[in-house]
């Protein structure tokens, strides 16, 4: 075990440590920026939509165009992918153009079987993320993976980082526990490694980390300034916040 100490707070007789991926261990925007603008591409091209529409369905995606950053609100990285879809949907209906879940579905699909040819290109790792990872591994804590984007694209990503060896268990938002905010799949990590709830926390750049950490009963969360949102805005949702994880310092708990 070990404890979790920054200048602000402490956290003592920890076993397991949850990792979101977007924003936390990778630059969320340089990644999904791309993916949206694929898709708001496709879109607009099928629906023979105008310049207007495209840049109107990057926006509603979550991405500002103008500074190819992701929005603090999202819904990408931040929300589940069948959010984001449904948040496409009502959009367009707005307009009057009717789309069906199923379209949205084999676009995302398809072009992120376009993208992962390439997606390498546009994975950029988050140092400070990278350097706790392997501090933490040098002691007996058990390390994990959830994040809303698909398993795949989650292993994906951690291979061509070279951390996949780190983790103990990787889920993803298709993996069949729901919403990461439900705490599903927390609780399914605990029971699986016969872990104590109360000595697991998560750390993540996002409100829905959070959300997870309560509803999953686990010790608490830590939220770091990396991703979409402000450390201001973060500290409303956990006592534990960083601006970035090299802040924290990790020792063996006896």
């Amino acid at each position: 075990m070990i404890n979790i100490i920054s200048k602000k707070f402490r956290l003592n007789d920890i076993e397991g440590i949850i990792f979101d991926k977007d924003g936390t261990l990778t630059d969320s925007s340089f990644y999904w920026a791309e993916i949206i603008k694929r898709r708001s591409h496709k879109i607009t091209n099928d629906f023979q939509l105008s310049k207007e529409d495209y840049f109107q369905l990057n926006k509603v995606m979550g991405l500002n165009v103008k500074t190819n950053k992701l929005l603090p609100e999202g819904p990408i990285a931040i929300k589940s992918r069948s959010e984001v879809i449904n948040t496409i949907i009502c959009h367009l209906e707005t307009k009057d153009i009717q789309i069906t879940n199923n379209y949205l579905e084999d676009i995302f699909r398809n072009i992120h079987s376009e993208f992962s040819k390439e997606a390498y290109k546009f994975i950029m790792p988050i140092s400070p993320a990278l350097q706790l990872l392997k501090i933490l591994k040098n002691f007996n804590v058990k390390l994990f993976l959830i994040t809303s984007d698909t398993k795949i694209n989650a292993e994906e990503t951690i291979r061509y980082l070279n951390i996949k060896n780190y983790f103990d268990d990787v889920i993803g938002g298709d993996s069949g526990f729901g919403d990461k905010r439900s705490g599903n799949s927390c609780r399914y990590i605990c029971q699986k490694l016969n872990l104590n709830n109360k000595k697991v926390i998560s750390i993540g750049d996002a409100p829905v980390d959070n959300e997870m950490a309560i509803n999953g009963n686990l010790k608490g969360s830590i939220l770091v300034e990396s991703g979409q949102i402000e450390i201001k805005m973060l500290s409303k949702f956990s006592k534990n916040c960083v601006s970035d994880l090299s802040e924290i310092r990790i020792e063996e708990s006896f």
